[in-house]
């Protein structure tokens, strides 16, 4: 799918003159998915991660081939559940982060089976259901 794109960024502090002219087009899946055969898009439910700008009904783009560094919103399934977190980890533990601090930190021990399903590369997101979690 194409979409008119301006080349120009608009600024979010003070407004900048506005430009009359089209730059291009772009195709969304080009921009956005580095690897298509590892690439899916999954919906977030719950307010775990309303911080990081992931309200409920957000629908994330996730990449499996990507390995996941510290500091990566990543898709996990931890003792057989999904969620969505910041990983954090050092070279001895490993922690699931949410981005809401009425939810407390996940520090991965050995008895519990936890994987990553891939990271998080892309949040798209309808602005009314973000602008819900900002009140």
């Amino acid at each position: 799918m194409e979409l008119l794109y301006y080349e120009t960024a608009v600024p979010a502090g003070f407004p900048s003159p506005a430009l009359d002219y089209l730059e291009e087009r772009i195709e969304l899946d080009r921009e956005l998915i580095r690897h298509p055969l590892s690439t899916f898009i999954v919906e977030c439910t719950g307010d775990s991660m309303m911080g990081a700008f992931i309200p409920p009904r957000a629908r994330l783009l996730v990449d499996r081939s990507l390995t996941p560094v510290n500091g990566n919103i990543v898709v996990a399934v931890l003792n057989g559940e999904f969620t969505v977190k910041f990983m954090r980890k050092n070279e001895h533990t490993c922690w699931l982060v949410p981005a809401n601090s009425k939810y407390p930190e996940i520090k991965i021990t050995s008895d519990m089976d936890m994987q990553v399903w891939g990271v998080v590369t892309h949040i798209i997101t309808d602005t009314q259901d973000l602008r819900k979690c900002m009140r």
